[in-house]
């Protein structure tokens, strides 16, 4: 039966050249049945050889995705950011500076140059204080670490500020208006002016800091344990110890020592790492600040660090710190100033290390400094 014959039947007893047409049912079944099996069959040979295909492509993928995590593995960690804050009523005491947990080699030396812009501004009169604070200030910090044993290091800090009514304070106008950060009374006075001064309702005196131009804030010794450090050292636990000794004048800050302990870690997870600080501050106030500075203070901060390559990589930090002072019932005064920093860390060569980022208080309402951005430049020797 050719082509032709398509839709026609034999009739048995006649010959086979005469057919008789098919009833339209049987050929619709037939034309089913032989669209089925043309359709059906080449997607058969195409199911058996994914099936056969399918173990390969598993390990194939799998093989790939481990050598991708362990090249993510690699990667050294650059974080976490250098960042301390920056405002005046913070800065009469103890100041967490967030750093990484490893420490220098034995026998090593590292430098450490970080500087910090911040611009704040603060207006606030009640019956128990009139506050107000219009400056920006440049913080300079030069940090050296010696590798004195395997697993621990020992260094020295010196801080020096400069002071100034600034250039920023119309930026700063517009960033919060963009995003709907609050911007206290800071329209209500003229721009890139330059006053620091907390009194309590009675005319007493708390802080009164002239502008100033590097001038040396305070100097300070250190020493770091590196306790814990997993097999392939990216995951680490170290504890530290702070002795400030400040260099400011009698209404400019605390004129006493402060020590503080604390602990820092570091966990590294394929092309991530986070980050953590957790310590607290201790100090006797002076007589200046009796009564209204706190003598211990607590702090935290916690990094989210994400690998970019073997010499870059970006991070999200959170700061926080109990206020340093007490006693005011305000919010700008004695709530935990809490910050959130953004920014990018990496190597050039092998010595050179460098992280930069911005800073921004949340909420706006504490006594944190309202903007900040910062740059570090290391080496090790």
């Amino acid at each position: 039966m050719g082509l032709s014959d398509r839709g026609k039947i034999w009739v048995p007893g006649r010959p086979r050249e005469e057919f008789r047409p098919a009833p339209t049912h049987v050929v619709q079944g037939v034309d089913k049945a032989l669209e089925s099996r043309l359709r059906i069959a080449p997607f058969s040979a195409v199911d058996s050889f994914l099936r056969s295909l399918a173990p390969a492509l598993l390990v194939g993928v799998g093989s790939t995705l481990v050598g991708a995590f362990e090249a993510a593995a690699q990667q050294p960690s650059f974080g976490p950011l250098t960042y301390e804050e920056g405002s005046p009523l913070q800065r009469v005491g103890f100041t967490a500076a967030m750093e990484n947990a490893d420490v220098v080699e034995a026998g090593g030396w590292r430098l450490d140059v970080y500087n910090g812009y911040s611009n704040i501004f603060e207006q606030d009169s009640t019956g128990t204080h009139y506050l107000f604070l219009d400056m920006e200030r440049l913080t300079t910090a030069l940090t050296v670490r010696w590798g004195a044993a395997e697993a621990w290091e020992v260094g020295g800090r010196m801080t020096l500020e400069t002071t100034g009514a600034g250039y920023l304070d119309g930026v700063i106008l517009g960033w919060h208006d963009r995003w709907g950060f609050g911007n206290a009374n800071r329209d209500r006075f003229p721009q890139d002016q330059y006053r620091v001064r907390l009194t309590d309702g009675n005319g007493t005196v708390y802080i009164d800091r002239p502008s100033r131009s590097l001038d040396l804030r305070d100097v300070r010794a250190f020493a770091k344990w590196r306790a814990a450090e997993s097999a392939d050292g990216r995951s680490l636990l170290s504890v530290r110890t702070v002795l400030r000794v400040p260099t400011v004048d009698r209404l400019d800050g605390n004129r006493r020592p402060d020590a503080a302990l604390m602990a820092a870690w570091q966990l590294g997870m394929g092309s991530w790492y986070t980050h953590g600080m957790l310590g607290a501050s201790v100090t006797s106030p002076s007589e200046e600040l009796d009564g209204v500075l706190r003598g211990s203070t607590r702090f935290m901060a916690l990094a989210l660090e994400r690998s970019l390559g073997s010499s870059l990589a970006a991070l999200a930090q959170i700061h926080v710190q109990s206020a340093a002072l007490r006693s005011f019932d305000h919010r700008e005064l004695d709530r935990a100033p809490t910050n959130l920093v953004l920014g990018l860390a990496g190597r050039v060569g092998d010595g050179w290390t460098w992280d930069a980022s911005f800073q921004e208080d949340v909420p706006a309402d504490t006594p944190a400094v309202d903007f900040t951005i910062t740059l570090r430049v290391g080496r090790t020797f």
